[in-house]
């Protein structure tokens, strides 16, 4: 099968963020995935998997007939450990890693059958909050398995440090721009940074999970569900819950103290720091959203959690 069309959110977000270094990578994408296939003795299986903004994803076959999946990634900060966190679950809670190569960044991996997202799956019997329950539990459940020391095979890159992102918020709060103080407000700057200065020094290291929400835990034959596209960092427990909190918060049905106890529970870390992270990831979203109707909804959240 030929090389399939880029999806056009993967192409419109490499070219609004990286400008022209984005387009060279996109015009570079068809040769560098005939070479991929070549390296691997690959087949491609089928269209390219819609969405996403940094990654072209194809279902593939191995010279065995093995289905996997061949993610040829815009390597960014972000993204750029993805591989080593793959290596280091092992398939445990995961989709495993079956090839990595270095100099495009590119994995070759498992491909989870039937890949329906959590966040969208109907559970029988459920109603929608006990269902949103539900979800949660199995995300949370993930994470916490998925959370172990760090290690860095040979070749592989380097996790960022959680603790490199509170520099980057503490040197952004501090000098804050008048929009940005129009936007968040001086109190909840100051306490921004107060919450910085409490997180710097964690209780423990291993690899967090940034990206934390229920669009990237799929169905799969092999487990029942399965996380992928990790964003790893070197973090403790709190931050991977830190994050799903934020986005739960943000969206789901379910709010305030329930789901902080929730969250932190699930994830066996320390309640107060899963609430700072989360209210540090909201100071860092309403500086970042222009609208005031959306701006509004996320203020609205953020109290609720800021009261729990």
């Amino acid at each position: 099968m030929r090389f399939g069309v880029v999806p056009s959110s993967v192409r419109r977000d490499v070219l609004t963020w990286h400008g022209e270094a984005g387009r060279t990578w996109l015009d570079a994408l068809p040769q560098t995935v005939w070479a991929l296939t070549r390296q691997w003795s690959l087949r491609i299986d089928g269209a390219p998997f819609g969405g996403g903004s940094h990654s072209y994803v194809v279902p593939v076959r191995r010279d065995n007939g093995e289905r996997a999946v061949l993610k040829v990634v815009y390597v960014d900060e972000e993204n750029r450990a993805e591989p080593t966190a793959l290596r280091a679950y092992a398939g445990d809670g995961a989709v495993r890693l079956h090839e990595y190569d270095p100099a495009t960044g590119a994995m070759l991996m498992e491909h989870a059958v039937p890949g329906n997202r959590l966040k969208s799956t109907r559970f029988f019997g459920h109603r929608t909050p006990e269902a949103a329950w539900k979800r949660i539990g199995i995300a949370c459940g993930l994470y916490r398995r998925l959370w172990r020391p760090v290690e860095v095979p040979p070749g592989f890159p380097e996790l960022p440090k959680a603790t490199e992102m509170l520099d980057g918020w503490r040197a952004q709060f501090e000098d804050a721009t008048e929009e940005t103080r129009r936007r968040v407000g001086d109190d909840r700057l100051r306490r921004a940074l107060e919450r910085c200065d409490a997180l710097a020094d964690p209780p423990e290291l291993g690899i967090g999970n940034r990206d934390t929400h229920l669009g990237n835990i799929v169905s799969a034959e092999r487990e029942p569900w399965l996380v992928i596209d990790p964003k790893p960092y070197a973090a403790e427990r709190a931050f991977d819950g830190g994050y799903f909190l934020f986005k739960q918060q943000l969206h789901g049905p379910h709010s305030g103290t329930g789901l902080l106890r929730a969250v932190a529970e699930g994830l066996g870390a320390d309640a107060d720091r899963v609430k700072s992270w989360a209210l540090l990831r909201f100071t860092d979203h309403l500086a970042d959203t222009e609208t005031d109707k959306h701006r509004d909804a996320a203020v609205q959240a953020m109290e609720a959690l800021e009261a729990a």
